[in-house]
């Protein structure tokens, strides 16, 4: 079973320092660009992304909202989608741009990785966390 491709990791490797110093992203932003651009090389079994077609983000999409949670073993929530989709339609808006790349994917391909607004708005909500009152508070101090 291939493990990479050496292509794509060079060009992988060119939008991880990109990221770093151009975007100026952090470590943990990198890091997680790498594991969405990982999860979609897996699926297509690391073929080149010369070979890019927008066939490919959409049955991607559809495999990773059956995929399951490694600890959880529910399905990935619509942030972790949201968040995977989004690193890999910035990836493929850069990469559009890159010479050798440009004539092979089409800037507008990358818009295939987008989920439904109704999706980004559950991924994106914000949630009220529950903190202790005072008199809690105060419980836990005296006890």
């Amino acid at each position: 079973m291939k493990k990479n491709n050496p292509a794509n990791e060079r060009i992988k490797r060119k939008y991880f320092h990109f990221l770093k110093e151009a975007k100026r992203h952090s470590e943990p932003t990198v890091d997680a660009a790498a594991k969405a651009l990982n999860r979609f090389e897996s699926y297509t079994n690391y073929r080149d992304f010369k070979t890019f077609h927008f066939e490919q983000a959409v049955a991607f999409k559809k495999h990773l909202s059956e995929q399951k949670g490694q600890m959880s073993g529910e399905k990935l929530s619509k942030a972790t989608l949201h968040a995977t989709l989004t690193h890999l339609k910035r990836f493929f808006q850069w990469l559009a741009w890159q010479p050798g790349y440009k004539s092979r994917i089409q800037y507008a391909d990358a818009e295939y990785f987008n989920l439904s607004d109704k999706d980004v708005r559950i991924a994106t909500a914000k949630r009220h966390q529950q903190y202790p009152t005072m008199e809690q508070i105060k419980h836990v101090i005296n006890t």
